[in-house]
This record gives C-alpha cells, structure tokens and sequence, in this order.
C-alpha cells in the first residue's frame, strides 16, 4: 500500500491521574513492517496502541507517523485504521454495507464507495458474502470483514487490538496466517497487540515486549526467544527453567552446577562464576546418570511431545520430548543433559 507510514514514540508517558499506564516509552515501526506489542494483562500494550490511534493523547512525549508530528491530533486526523477485539461490525448492516460504511462517511459516492468495498473484501477473500449479515458469518469470516472495513481507506497505519482472542485454537492459525499474508502482499504497517507469545512470534518482524509500563525489551522473534536479557522475558517467552548456580570450565566445555547437579552446557561463552540459567524445556534431555541422579515425578502425553516433569533441588525442571522417542516411566532415575549451546546464561 502505497502510503505505508513509519510510526515513532519518542519518550512518551500516559498518566491517569498519579499512575502511569505507558512511562518513557521510545520505539520505531519502519514503514511495511508488522511489530507486535506483547505482554502481560495491565503492562501497557493496549494503552500503547489507543496513544498510536488517537484515542488517547499523551502525556508527555512526541507521537510521529511517517516523520509528521500527531501528538496533538485527534483519531479522525491521524490517517490511522483500528481492528477491534470485538470486531465491532454494524449487526443491522449486511458485509458489503459494513465495508462501505468509511468512505462513504468521507464523502465518496455510492458507486466509488462500493467499488473500493468489492475491492477490499476481494482481498480477503470474501467475495460472494456482500450481502450477508454479521450474524451469518463464522468468527473469522467476521475477522476478515472487519480487516476489509479497516483497510478499505487504505490508511498509512493498521492497528489490530488482541484480533484473535475470540477464536477458537485451529481458527487462530489460520487468521493469523491470513493476516500476515495480507500485511506482506500490501507492503501495510501495521502495530498488533496480544498476549499470545506464539502469536507474536508467528507473525512479527519485530516484537516489543512491555512489562509495567515500559519496554522490557525489543528485537526480532528470534532474539527475544534464542536471548532474552532478563528472568522476565526468559520465562514470558517460551517456558523456561530456570536455576541459580555455578558455571565451571569442565573437560568438554563448560559446566553448570546447581545444589550438586551438574549439565554439561557445550562451549557457551560466559566468564565463570555464580549464573543465573534458563534452559528451555525442548533442548533438554535425559543422559546417563554417573553422580547426580534425579526422579521422574509425571509423564504427559500430548500428541506431538511427551513432557516430563524432574524432580530437582531446586525445584521441578519441565523436560519436553518428541513423542516418537521411548517414553521413560514415571520413578526413573535420570540425569539432565541439553543441546550443546542452548542453555540462555541470564546474569
């Protein structure tokens, strides 16, 4: 889409009253990429989202979309389309009606109204539903109406607030997939917020992960998940176990001992001494027992994994296994081993 737009917070706060729902707040959205606003219930992702739209103004701070300063102007003059959680489609007006419903609000005439609904909703695949109702739509058919009403003005920014949160789990992927595809094809911006980090790993270029107010920490899926900086978001993205010990040089690399148990952790490159460790409950494993044994506690079929919980001094480890692999009975006794260079060394 042509008008595609950057969006930039610079040192943004939005007080209610002595609270501070979004404090200091500074990130870039480059032009035709989707970024995601992650985190958890109350951390200030939506408030986040509502500040780019225009439904809230900031209290301090400057707000600039494709380089022009909005902080002052209100949602109409913002060039900026929004997709509710609830989708808020008209019930009493059929899709085509709903679709229409912005330009014709702009002063468009019916037929060119009309023309850019056809359009829109070619795009995501809803030609032939013009003259349904919402009622008559499944969930995500009523996703994509509303996706097809947001873009129909074809604004320099597309907001989505918790899109699929009313979906059922094999709807999510599919929407999910569709709206990702929509965003590349069209070259959109778009800001997406969600709690979901399977959501927002599938989806992003890049992923900004709020926690009380501020940014916790930004990049790409793949930096947030492979190196969080902080216990914060090592447990927030992805599971993790995660141990306080000692990192040791050992004959195959370097070790990891926490209250007597020892993993080796491959050639990591962090200095000895006391470690805070996460270890990813995928990349671990079971290795013969030698000196420092522990107990399986539970075994849970899944489907595609079978997970295991360890008994450690520390506490449970989660250990997740293909479930193709021979399942280990419950009271065995393991040691612990992980992917050579897979254990997150956190401070």
């Amino acid at each position: 889409m042509a008008n595609a737009a950057s969006v930039e917070f610079i040192d943004v706060t939005k007080r209610y009253g002595q609270v501070a729902a979004v404090r200091n707040v500074s990130f870039k959205v480059d032009a035709g990429t989707l970024v995601t606003l992650l985190g958890p219930s109350g951390c200030g992702k939506t408030t986040t989202l509502r500040l780019v739209a225009g439904l809230e103004l900031a209290s301090a701070g400057k707000i600039l979309i494709g380089g022009e300063d909005v902080t002052p102007l209100g949602a109409a003059e913002r060039d900026v389309s929004m997709v509710f959680q609830s989708y808020a489609l008209f019930p009493h007006m059929n899709v085509l009606a709903n679709v229409m419903y912005g330009p014709t609000v702009s002063g468009a005439s019916r037929k060119d109204a009309e023309a850019m609904a056809h359009e829109k909703l070619g795009l995501v695949g809803l030609k032939g539903y013009e003259k349904r109702l919402p009622s008559e739509l499944s969930g995500g058919q009523q996703q994509r109406v509303a996706v097809a009403r947001a873009i129909v003005l074809e604004p320099r920014v597309l907001l989505f607030d918790e899109p699929l949160s009313n979906l059922d789990a094999k709807l999510r992927r599919k929407v999910r997939d569709d709206i990702r595809d929509l965003q590349q094809r069209l070259g959109l911006t778009v800001l997406y917020v969600t709690h979901d980090q399977e959501e927002a790993l599938a989806v992003s270029d890049k992923v900004i992960v709020m926690d009380n107010a501020v940014i916790a920490q930004e990049g790409t899926p793949e930096e947030l998940y492979e190196r969080p900086k902080s216990r914060f978001l090592a447990d927030f993205i992805g599971e993790a176990n995660i141990a306080e010990g000692k990192i040791t040089s050992g004959p195959t690399g370097v070790v990891f001992e926490a209250a007597g148990v020892r993993i080796d952790l491959g050639n990591v490159p962090v200095p000895e001494g006391a470690k805070l460790v996460a270890l990813r409950p995928d990349r671990l494993g079971f290795a013969p027992t030698g000196g420092s044994a522990l107990k399986i506690t539970r075994s849970t079929y899944v489907g595609h994994s079978r997970e295991y919980l360890v008994e450690a001094p520390w506490g449970e480890v989660l250990v997740v296994r293909p479930a193709h692999e021979a399942p280990v009975p419950v009271g065995t006794p393991v040691a612990l081993a992980i992917d050579p260079g897979a254990a997150i060394v956190l401070a």
